[in-house]
């Protein structure tokens, strides 16, 4: 079965609840998934995360839940421990837009990422928005994209 990689960055801010105030947020994450075709693409994600006041430096896990063309949405959850050694999850959306849309309007919702922050317990710790960097990232992202059997990307992950 052939499946895909590709290494992402995103970056904004998150406002903490009760604050008004921006707070950086970044992650980098390596994606990959042995099925290529299917309605949605359930991917693996990991790699590290930075929020300000919350985590300066945590290793990230999770999934991307991939179907842009069927359910024109890709949804990103990312577990990870703060500095104050509780468990966190980040969770967001993309929306995409239909393919007839305004080209801006097709660019930004490949690109832009609300989503939020909660605790162990559930509660929100703040809300997010994130971004791609276009012109800083997409040759990464571009160059890192590969497809492969599912044999070759359980040899890459060891």
């Amino acid at each position: 079965m052939i499946g895909f990689a590709f290494h992402e960055i995103m970056e904004g801010s998150i406002v903490r609840v009760g604050e008004r105030f921006d707070r950086p947020f970044r992650f980098e994450v390596d994606v990959s998934t042995p099925k290529l075709v299917a309605r949605v693409a359930m991917c693996d994600a990991e790699g590290f995360l930075r929020l300000d006041g919350l985590a300066k430096h945590a290793r990230a896990t999770g999934r991307l839940e991939m179907s842009p063309l069927v359910e024109r949405r890709i949804r990103y959850v990312l577990d990870f421990e703060g500095d104050d050694g509780k468990r966190y999850q980040f969770d967001g959306s993309k929306r995409i837009a239909r393919f007839d849309a305004l080209p801006h309007v097709l660019l930004k919702s490949w690109t832009t990422l609300p989503g939020a922050v909660t605790g162990e317990g559930g509660e929100t710790w703040g809300r997010a928005l994130l971004r791609f960097h276009m012109g800083r990232d997409l040759r990464g992202l571009l160059s890192s994209m590969r497809l492969a059997t599912s044999n070759q990307l359980e040899a890459a992950r060891v």
